[in-house]
């Protein structure tokens, strides 16, 4: 029976339409499962999981670069590596790394080996099709290899294709659209975590800012009693022990942990820990960048426990305390 709150990424009890995409002469380029379906009207809380297969040519007029009109697509490559286009220039990206593309960015990637691809969207429809082409698929497994479908389905998800493009190389540091968490846009070091801006919320149409966690042993946060919003958190490493409602359940690498709205809860980090906020509500940027300046500023103001949790209010932070255990 799948658990209500975890969701393990590699058991397939949790994969939602299982679906492959394919090389021209029929092969398989891509082995892709929906984790989470996406929620509200920006289509947010979106999570798949691929596995990429080798390319079987490297020329720049098998890429198939394309662009979309809408919505945004965040990538974390976990293994692998691949030659990544996009906006005029090709770069190695390799495991480790995250992909962030925006609105008319033409792009495309040649995948060099065995790659896991993990993806989170917003505004976009890519899976609204994907009960219809999971039907499709179940009664004609060959559909998706049919060029005919093929055009009509790019074209009922917002895919544009572009000719094919020889952009020059140059390293990933030269390719904004690539983030490395080594080298975040803001960091802010608090009592046993460490907090990093992957994605602004500028860089999300104004709906998201995208956040990753670096939290020692013995971390603890505790949420208020009824969260307005729900959460979706990826765990990338280590332990963290969670309690939602009455259930306490302990969240490792490849792992989902959704909460629903209203439910209590609460984390302890049982070893240390690497964790996303996939959600992205929360105005950490500008809670955090206020808190400094605060504390920087006016001392005094600061001490005092009516400070933060006017920031928190004001900036959607529902967490209500936080720090080691």
């Amino acid at each position: 029976m799948k658990h209500p709150f975890l969701i393990d990424i590699t058991n397939k009890e949790n994969w939602l339409y299982p679906t492959n995409g394919y090389n021209p002469d029929g092969s398989v380029s891509e082995e892709q499962r929906t984790l989470t379906m996406p929620e509200g009207p920006h289509k947010m809380y979106c999570f798949t999981d691929s596995l990429m297969h080798p390319a079987q040519d490297q020329n720049p007029a098998f890429v198939g670069l394309h662009e979309h009109h809408m919505g945004y697509e965040t990538f974390f490559v976990e293994s692998g590596s691949m030659i990544f286009y996009i906006n005029g220039k090709k770069t190695v990206v390799e495991k480790g790394n995250i992909i962030h593309i925006q609105p008319y960015e033409a792009h495309g990637m040649v995948f060099k080996d065995y790659t896991i691809y993990r993806g989170t969207f917003h505004d976009w429809n890519c899976t609204d099709d994907a009960v219809a082409t999971a039907l499709l698929e179940k009664n004609y497994p060959n559909a998706k290899k049919d060029p005919e479908f093929f055009s009509l389905l790019i074209s009922n998800i917002d895919m544009y294709m572009r000719e094919p493009a020889d952009f020059p190389e140059v390293p990933a540091t030269e390719v904004p659209s690539v983030r490395n968490p080594d080298k975040p846009i803001a960091e802010f070091k608090l009592d046993g975590v460490t907090m990093k801006m992957i994605t602004g919320r500028w860089e999300n149409g104004g709906t998201k800012e995208f956040w990753r966690a670096e939290m020692k042993k013995g971390f603890t946060a505790e949420w208020q009693d009824y969260p307005t919003v729900q959460d979706l958190f990826y765990v990338q490493s280590g332990e963290i022990e969670f309690k939602v409602y009455d259930e306490v359940f302990t969240a490792g690498p490849d792992c989902l942990v959704k909460i629903p709205k209203y439910a209590p809860h609460s984390l302890v980090v049982k070893s240390d820990a690497v964790m996303y906020d996939i959600g992205g509500l929360t105005q950490w940027y500008a809670l955090l960048g206020d808190r400094e300046s605060i504390l920087k500023l006016n001392p005094e103001r600061f001490k005092k426990p009516e400070t933060i949790n006017a920031l928190k209010a004001k900036y959607g932070c529902l967490i209500k305390t936080c720090g080691m255990k």
